[in-house]
Parts: C-alpha cells; sequence; structure tokens
C-alpha cells in the first residue's frame, strides 16, 4: 500500500485537522470590552480608552495597542490608555504566561 492512498490521506488530514480545533477549543476566552471616554480634567482634544476584563486579574495579561500613525504600544499592563488621537485603533489581549490557555481577543476601537 502507497503512502498516497487516498483513504490514508484523508484519515491523516481528519486528524490533524480535529487535532488542532481540540487544541484551540481548550483555551479559555477572554471577556473584556473597551470604552472610549474624555477625561473631565483633560482640556485637550485627546481621549482615552479604557479597557475593562471581565473575571480576571488584569495583571493575568499583556495589551498590546496598535493605532494610527504606528504609535503602537506592545506588551503593556495597562488597561487605561491616555492622550490618543482621532483614528482606528486595535487592542490585541493574550494571556501573560502559556501555561494559563487564554485564547487570544482583539478588540477594535475607533476614536471620532
Amino acid at each position: 500500500m502507497s503512502i498516497l492512498n487516498p483513504v490514508r490521506l484523508t484519515l491523516a488530514t481528519f486528524f490533524l485537522t480535529l487535532g488542532t480545533v481540540v487544541s484551540f477549543a481548550q483555551c479559555k476566552n477572554i471577556d473584556a470590552e473597551a470604552k472610549v471616554v474624555k477625561k473631565t480634567t483633560d482640556t485637550s482634544e485627546k481621549q482615552s480608552i479604557i479597557l475593562d476584563i471581565k473575571g480576571f486579574r488584569s495583571n493575568a495579561f499583556q495589551v498590546s495597542l496598535f493605532g494610527p500613525d504606528k504609535k503602537n504600544i506592545l506588551n503593556s499592563e495597562q488597561t487605561e490608555f491616555n492622550n490618543l488621537a482621532t483614528g482606528k485603533y486595535v487592542i490585541v489581549i493574550v494571556g501573560r504566561r502559556e501555561d494559563d490557555k487564554y485564547c487570544p481577543k482583539s478588540l477594535n476601537v475607533t476614536i471620532d
């Protein structure tokens, strides 16, 4: 029997796909939301994004903020990002330790 047998290829593909799906299904979801706020004490036109991670300690995560003009903040413990210009932002949240098995979470935020 040849290794290129269609039945063997189909079975191999099935088990590889199943293993990949199962490995991602075992991660814990991160419940988070981002709010755009303007601080009342702030005299500038800049705004802030406040990240709310529900049910978990915020120091268990690394947060990266990707913004316009490549002004990015990478692998931070911050949950509040201040003095942001208008534009579209992407926030990516990952677990600090791989052993915690959190699913990566991304949030899209627009500041008008």
